[in-house]
């Protein structure tokens, strides 16, 4: 791939399809992992079950993510939005048997939410890191 700089304005890429791909791969995907982080900022406010750490916990992940996310939909995404997703992703797994062993009793909806929120995100940051390998492998 040659991007050629037109005066410093604007890129002109010699590959619109892979381009193209690319962006429609970070597209789909931020746009998924926004969701992921919606969910994760709506639900314990409208639920209001369980204890208030596990619900923070949520609700911060989800600011992570959101952000991330958001900066995959304008930047286009890389590996530093796929580690940032896959360790919240991995966090929400760990985190109802980190509460639980603090003696906070987690409510199973809340653990059922962050175990589901972070194997999707977990899956989505994998996906991203296959399909990136892929385009890289395919442009040498």
């Amino acid at each position: 791939m040659v991007v050629h700089i037109d005066r410093g304005l604007t890129p002109r890429v010699s590959d619109p399809p892979h381009v193209l791909r690319q962006g429609a791969h970070d597209q789909i995907l931020g746009l998924l992992m926004l969701a992921v982080s919606v969910l994760l900022l709506v639900m314990p406010m409208a639920t209001q079950v369980g204890p208030k750490d596990a619900q923070m916990n949520e609700m911060l992940v989800g600011l992570v993510v959101a952000f991330t996310a958001g900066r995959r939909i304008y930047r286009g995404g890389g590996l530093w939005s796929d580690a940032v997703v896959g360790l919240a992703g991995v966090w929400l797994l760990v985190s109802p048997f980190v509460l639980d062993a603090q003696n906070t009793a987690v409510d199973t909806a809340d653990r059922t939410l962050a175990i589901v929120a972070g194997s999707v995100l977990v899956v989505l940051s994998a996906a991203s890191v296959l399909l990136w390998w892929l385009d890289r492998r395919r442009r040498t």
